[in-house]
């Protein structure tokens, strides 16, 4: 086990706070921030299927800070955890061997780096999902002898997977699986994955009283399934290689038989690597709630499946292909450690804003997720008026806060020297509510003075050239002259590395 959790930890650790902060990673930095009592009203309204893990981020934040290598920290943890075990569960299910190379794989793979360097909770469910499959074999192995042993291996069997529940709801398809595995010891299995379904049900029935919080995911369709395979393969050019070791697997595997129920460990293999996704999957052509990050957790099967296939080859060609797989992840990994290799890049807007900010400006989120970059980078926004706040999220128990109404908005606006105006694209913001682009862009009270792309959106400088004035409707005037400013490290919305502008149009009279 030690080899691969070295590793792990080693490649976790690898350019760890290159990658700009994202807004998932900033909700996490904001809700962690706050006490543990209003934490919980918030979680009472949205995102508690999180909760778990932003109540064991508290300590972290208030302990180490909030930079990208003290809340990634612990997912670089997750994943060493979930290398070792996979080891485990490999020695377990096969030999010494099996177990070392699945470990390796998990350790090296770009998909656990990817989460491993996010402040999130999959590494970590990931590590979980192992355990409880571990606790599984053993509950498996133990005799009814008088002792009370295998009711306690069951109990803890029960208590693994309703902890992983709790720590991400979604993870609990992984007792479709473990269905599978355990189908000559049905009953009491059942018992205790009940007795674990049971314990995680009011996170559940909480969940779906906000489902609202992703209903910006759509249908699955073939790109999906293309991008699972993908990413779990390490790689396009990886995905038939991989493929080919899982058939080999399958067709003659080198395992080892739970007990005296000769029960085949291949198949339940192979059941946790393709249920839960399909299951996910299936749900979501109804109710589309299908992520990848939401089925990492079945990562392991693939690399145990993967290393009971080159357990086939001599111990030369093994390790000869496993060092080819390595070397071919190699530029998914670096892809995934560039500065702006996540959706949106926080650092460059928030780094544009501090380096042009002056006393007194003021600042305007067209979208209001893009107020979490004051928590992912807090001194960059130290001394700006956040223009539209009314109540703070901390205060209001939301997650974004809450704004004042358009009309108060345009009295504040009135009052500004300076605007810093942050939206989603150069020319339309795409919100269904256009009064702060009409009061901005199209009132002639602001002139545009600068605007910087970075991935994800843009953020604009604006002059008042009329002090005093409310700005309502649809512009009077236009925008004004334009131009542009490089700054080093803005990025344009296709990761181009450079600003861009407009070139100046009169408003619609």
């Amino acid at each position: 086990m030690a080899l691969p959790v070295v590793l792990s930890f080693a490649v976790g650790l690898w350019a760890l706070a290159r990658p700009a902060l994202w807004r998932d990673e900033a909700v996490t930095i904001g809700v962690a921030r706050r006490p543990p009592w209003d934490a919980l009203r918030l979680l009472a309204d949205i995102d508690a299927v999180h909760g778990l893990y932003y109540l064991l981020m508290h300590p972290v934040v208030a302990v180490f800070g909030a930079g990208e290598t003290a809340v990634r920290l612990p997912s670089v943890l997750g994943a060493a955890a979930a290398s070792g075990l996979t080891a485990w569960l490999g020695m377990r299910l096969a030999d010494a061997r099996t177990g070392l190379v699945a470990g390796l794989l998990v350790a090296v793979s770009p998909a656990m780096s990817r989460y491993a360097q996010e402040a999130r909770q999959y590494t970590w469910v990931t590590a979980l999902a192992v355990a409880a499959t571990l606790l599984l074999v053993r509950a498996l192995d133990r005799r009814d002898d008088g002792d009370g042993g295998a009711r306690r291996a069951w109990a803890a069997y029960g208590a693994m997977v309703a902890l992983m529940g709790w720590l991400h709801l979604f993870s609990l398809l992984l007792v479709l699986p473990h269905a599978v595995a355990a189908r000559r010891d049905l009953r009491r299995w059942a018992v205790a994955a009940g007795c674990a379904l049971a314990a995680a049900l009011p996170l559940a029935l909480l969940s779906v009283t906000q489902r609202a919080q992703v209903n910006w995911i759509t249908r699955p369709g073939r790109d999906d399934l293309w991008y699972l395979l993908d990413t779990l393969s390490g790689g396009r050019r990886l995905i038939l290689p991989t493929l080919a070791l899982v058939a080999v697997a399958l067709w003659r595997p080198i395992v080892r038989r739970i007990g005296d129920a000769a029960d085949d460990t291949r198949w339940g293999l192979l059941a946790w690597l393709v249920l839960p996704p399909v299951a996910l999957l299936a749900v979501s052509f109804v109710i589309p709630t299908y992520l990848f990050r939401y089925v990492l957790f079945c990562f392991p099967a693939l690399a145990l499946l993967v290393a009971l296939g080159l357990r086939r080859l001599p111990a030369w060609a093994a390790a000869a292909a496993a060092a080819a797989l390595a070397v071919a992840m190699l530029p998914a990994h670096r892809q995934i450690r560039a500065p702006d290799a996540r959706a949106d890049d926080l650092r460059t807007l928030s780094t544009v804003i501090r380096t042009g900010k002056q006393p007194g400006d003021a600042l305007l989120f067209h979208q209001n997720y893009y107020r979490r970059a004051m928590s992912a980078y807090a001194d960059a926004y130290a001394g700006l008026r956040d223009i539209a706040l009314a109540r703070t999220g901390t205060q209001s128990g939301t997650i974004d806060g809450e704004e004042v109404p358009a009309a108060e908005l345009a009295r504040r606006l009135a009052g500004v020297r300076r605007l810093w105006y942050v939206h989603r694209n150069a020319r339309a913001p795409d919100a269904p509510d256009r009064a702060k682009e009409r009061m901005v862009r199209r009132s002639g009270v602001f002139r545009l003075v600068k605007r910087w792309r970075f991935k994800g959106g843009t953020v604009s400088l604006y002059e008042n050239v009329r002090p005093g004035t409310v700005p309502g409707g649809a512009g009077a005037a236009g925008d004004g002259a334009r131009r542009t400013a490089a700054v080093p490290g803005a990025l344009s919305p296709a990761g181009g590395g450079r600003s861009a502008a407009r070139p100046a149009r009169p408003a619609p009279a």
